[in-house]
């Protein structure tokens, strides 16, 4: 997720009997709905369309992975455009079953 110069990021972790929650909230540029459901998917990280130049160009491949990563953990990943700009991602892990 990237950010706006002087942005903020926060982080809000909870537990819950069936797993584990993590949410993440940046205040980065407007996100068009239609361009935030393609951010998921390998190489269309909003190139350039909600990015600055002084952020730098990425390849689209960080949620994509991210995404993947918590599908394989049979979680949950939803991502959804901030209207006064920015995102919040939404993490939901179950329990391993192993008792940790």
């Amino acid at each position: 997720m990237h950010n706006v110069a002087g942005g903020e990021v926060h982080l809000v972790t909870a537990r819950h009997d069936d797993g584990a929650v993590l949410r993440v909230e940046n205040t980065g540029a407007l996100v068009p709905s239609v361009l935030a459901a393609t951010l998921t998917e390998p190489f269309q990280g909003g190139a350039g369309r909600i990015r600055s130049h002084e952020t730098g160009a990425g390849v689209g491949l960080g949620l994509a992975i991210a995404a993947s990563i918590v599908r394989a953990h049979d979680g949950t990943f939803s991502l959804t455009p901030r209207p006064e700009g920015g995102l919040v991602v939404v993490v939901a892990l179950p329990r391993s079953g192993t008792g940790a």
